[in-house]
């Protein structure tokens, strides 16, 4: 089974990333190099290794709360990185749950938020999960839509990176 490195999207074995071929069964994991950056840098220079990816990506603590981002997280949520970094993700994320009372994390809707969920496990078990369908309720960015997302989720240390995969969008009936 060939393993493959969430972030650099290279075939990993013990020697570190690879190029991608055959026909092997795959599986995700993060590779020593990437982890090693993740773990020594500081949030101004997290942002910018976390940049190098083409895609939307979150660094969180084990309650949803956004250490940092890289600028297309930044852009998903289209705010700036103040607005986010220090937030409960519900509330950077504009949920419409997390303005009712106790907030992010502490309403009856949040048990089913496959982020919360996704993120929390991920955190607990360091299992990583790829791919997995989210549909969060926001506020300002959904509009008469829906939005999905699809997120996989990766344990470094003592914080989760949240890769937001691919967003789509589907009118409201």
């Amino acid at each position: 089974m060939k393993k493959i490195c969430s972030w650099r999207r290279k075939e990993m074995d013990e020697s570190g990333p690879q190029a991608v071929s055959g026909e092997e069964p795959i599986s995700h994991g993060i590779c020593p190099d990437c982890i090693r950056q993740i773990s020594t840098h500081r949030k101004k220079d997290l942002r910018t290794y976390l940049d190098h990816f083409d895609f939307p990506v979150f660094l969180v603590d084990s309650n949803v709360g956004i250490i940092t981002a890289n600028k297309k997280g930044f852009s998903v949520l289209r705010k700036k990185p103040e607005e986010v970094e220090g937030r409960l993700g519900g509330d950077a994320f504009d949920c419409k749950y997390a303005a009712l009372p106790g907030g992010c994390g502490k309403t009856i809707h949040c048990k089913s938020c496959a982020i919360r969920l996704t993120v929390t496990d991920t955190y607990r078990t360091g299992k990583s999960h790829e791919k997995v369908p989210a549909y969060p309720d926001l506020n300002s960015i959904t509009g008469e839509t829906r939005i999905q997302f699809l997120i996989s989720t990766e344990k470094n240390g003592d914080a989760v990176l949240l890769q937001i995969d691919e967003i789509a969008e589907e009118k409201k009936e």
